[in-house]
């Protein structure tokens, strides 16, 4: 990406899609970064933007699975991308309005499919009907259908996480036994569909996932205590294993 030291030859012969590069430019100029800009799109395996500074020229590579993204996707995933250039806290509205676009993508890609990545059906459980369930009993069907899939490895430290870049709910591969009371995957679940239901916020700077809402509504769990009692014991560790 980078190409000659002086601006004139990097403005020429540098890659740069136009379009993207006017709107990346306004964006830094909106943040009051006060750089040249070259943007253009690269191909990536995975969804995956870059920016960095050198010799007062701004370079931002953006994935090409954005190429077709609205004006608004490509503006939002800017701000983003740029905040953190700018040392800005980045926009709870940008952000939301990127990864949403994202789980789009990762959700409709077919590609993924084919190579068993979201396979929900275990040994012993399906997250898929789990789900259902949870979502049936104890959240009145609000919580929109992530994609669901066992961990690759079966992870001791951490039973569940919820990877909002990819809208994906994870469960390890550990608790796919017949020993496995039923109750503590519904709760593992439960606690990862409560992470797509509060999101996150910020406090002094710093993001907060387990607020309070979030805990009182986990607690409400009729097995909550028995799950914790098991996961701890499996894991040997005090609780530090859902994310």
């Amino acid at each position: 990406m980078f190409c000659q030291k002086s601006l004139k030859p990097i403005l020429e012969f540098c890659p740069m899609d136009v379009k993207l590069n006017q709107l990346i430019s306004t964006v830094s100029a909106n943040l009051g970064l006060r750089y040249r800009t070259v943007s253009d799109y690269y191909s990536y395996k995975s969804i995956k933007n870059t920016a960095r500074v050198k010799n007062g020229i701004l370079y931002v590579k953006v994935s090409d699975k954005l190429k077709d993204a609205p004006d608004d996707i490509l503006e939002a995933m800017a701000y983003v991308l740029l905040s953190k250039i700018k040392g800005n806290r980045i926009s709870p509205r940008y952000k939301r309005i990127y990864n949403d676009y994202i789980h789009s993508i990762i959700i409709n890609d077919t590609s993924n499919l084919a190579r068993g990545v979201h396979k929900p059906n275990g040994n012993y459980f399906d997250l898929e009907n789990i789900f259902d369930k949870v979502n049936e009993k104890y959240l009145s069907n609000e919580i929109p259908k992530p994609s669901l899939r066992w961990s690759n490895r079966r992870a001791y430290r951490i039973f569940g996480r919820y990877d909002r870049s990819k809208n994906e709910i994870v469960i390890s591969r550990l608790l796919d036994e017949h020993r496995t009371p039923f109750y503590v995957i519904e709760y593992i679940m439960y606690h990862e569909m409560l992470h797509i239901k509060y999101g996150f916020t910020y406090k002094k700077g710093r993001r907060r996932i387990h607020t309070s809402p979030f805990k009182k509504e986990e607690e409400k769990f009729p097995y909550y205590k028995e799950s914790i009692e098991y996961l701890k014991k499996i894991s040997g560790r005090e609780r530090k294993f859902l994310s």
